[in-house]
């Protein structure tokens, strides 16, 4: 064989023979295992200035000492030295501690309040030393002021560093100058009341803002107020003259209503643009008094009257035939009137408060036809209805059986001290019924019972 080949086999053999052992894990001399592990793991780990992996880690190392690094997000670095013995494997534990930041708030102008991630953390200047890893939204905000904010992130070691956040604020205040014509108005803002005009309202925020003027004889005056910053807004207010009115009812309604002899309508009624001067107010109704009153108005005034009426009543006398008749006025009943000895015809019946004006007077008596008629009543006089007659029904109300066996329907006229029986059978015929023919008598129930 020849020998450069025989060496170039050998040494073939060699390589695939390390290749072989390093597969079958065969490789593993003795020797140190350094074994590192961090609370909490997934620390970046440096083995003597040299990046090995992330914790937990199995470094095979040289016998002796070495310097461990661990370094993790949201934590402090953290240094150890380790002897590694030459066999066997060495464990090696490194707890880290939480990384929190340094933080100096300040503003201007101070005394604004600072907020990170919406927890109120004291007003500026403030110093926060125990804000965690992580990203944090600080805001710093102060009335009359447009808030600032700004994002912090606290990451690695070197954001343990003292760090300065420092905002300036722009000023929200700004001002309102109000003026009128005429002046010495009443000025509001919001709903509050600040002065007469001309005014100029100091302080104010910026945004939307109501303003209001009042004077009395003059219409209001309404205006929303979109004030920026640092820039004064300013509100003309040409005020109207407002008219006077008067709002006039009566009790009853319905009274005529004259202004200063002129006709302007029934009540309820309200009269406008009414200038400031003195007015005559009359009013009439039929069946009351007239009113007449006198009134001073001022520019802009509002007046409500409500004037009630006097009524006018006469009285109302009347008799019927027959007797016993109800007596209506207006649908309301007002009296019956009374049968006196031997008349065919009723007393007088007096009806006292009648209302003046044109009256329905209605009779009414069971077994009647009803009477209806109008009656013209004057204040403090007598008017009189009289002999109205009653038209008789005939409708039979009885059912009396006698003894021969025959059954009478009619009306009972009337009955005498003797117990005889004065029937109506038809209209205007009559028959005696004596009590001991009467065998039974019975009313007849009205239709639809």
């Amino acid at each position: 064989m020849n020998h450069p080949i025989a060496i170039a086999c050998y040494g073939l053999r060699a390589m695939m023979l390390v290749a072989l052992l390093a597969v079958t894990g065969c490789s593993e001399q003795p020797g140190s295992l350094l074994d590192v592990r961090t609370s909490p793991s997934g620390a970046r780990i440096e083995l003597d200035g040299v990046y090995q992996g992330d914790s937990p880690l199995k470094i095979k190392v040289t016998p002796g000492q070495h310097l461990v690094m661990a370094t993790r997000d949201g934590f402090m670095e953290t240094r150890g030295s380790v002897n590694v013995p030459p066999t066997g494997t060495t464990r090696f534990d490194l707890s880290l501690r939480p990384l929190f930041g340094l933080i100096l708030a300040e503003s201007f102008p101070s005394d604004a309040e600072v907020l990170v991630d919406n927890v109120f953390r004291g007003k500026t200047p403030v110093l926060m030393t125990d804000l965690p890893a992580g990203q944090h939204r600080i805001v710093i905000k102060k009335d009359g002021y447009e808030f600032k904010e700004t994002v912090l992130n606290i990451r690695t070691e070197s954001d343990r560093q003292p760090k300065l956040i420092s905002l300036e604020l722009r000023s929200l205040l700004t001002a309102i100058k109000v003026i009128s014509t005429p002046e010495k108005a009443k000025v509001y803002l919001d709903g509050s009341y600040v002065g007469e005009s001309p005014q100029s309202i100091q302080n104010v925020l910026a945004g939307k803002h109501q303003v209001r003027v009042e004077l009395d004889g003059y219409e209001l005056f309404e205006q929303e107020a979109d004030v920026k910053s640092m820039t004064e807004f300013t509100v003309d207010a040409p005020l109207k003259e407002k008219f006077a009115r008067i709002k006039v009812d009566t009790d009853p309604t319905g009274g005529e209503v004259f202004l200063n002899n002129e006709a302007r309508g029934k009540a309820p009624v309200s009269l406008e643009k009414l200038q400031e001067k003195e007015y005559t107010i009359r009013i009439t109704k039929h069946g009351f008094d007239p009113v007449e009153r006198k009134v001073m108005l001022k520019k802009g005034a509002d007046l409500d009257l409500k004037i009630p009426f006097a009524k006018l009543f006469g009285i109302l006398q009347v008799t019927t035939i027959p007797a016993g008749v109800q007596v209506f006025v207006d649908n309301e009943p007002r009296g019956v009137t009374q049968a006196p000895p031997n008349q065919a015809y009723s007393s007088p019946l007096i009806i006292s408060n009648v209302p003046q004006g044109q009256r329905i007077v209605k009779f009414v008596k069971p077994g009647c036809a009803d009477v209806q008629t109008i009656a013209s009543i004057q204040d403090g006089q007598t008017t009189t209805i009289n002999n109205v007659q009653l038209k008789r029904l005939f409708i039979p109300d009885t059912v009396i059986v006698v003894k021969d066996g025959r059954t009478l329907r009619g009306l009972i006229n009337r009955v005498e001290n003797d117990g005889t029986v004065h029937f109506e059978t038809a209209p205007g015929i009559f028959v005696d019924i004596p009590p001991d023919d009467i065998v039974s008598k019975k009313p007849i129930a009205p239709t639809g019972k």
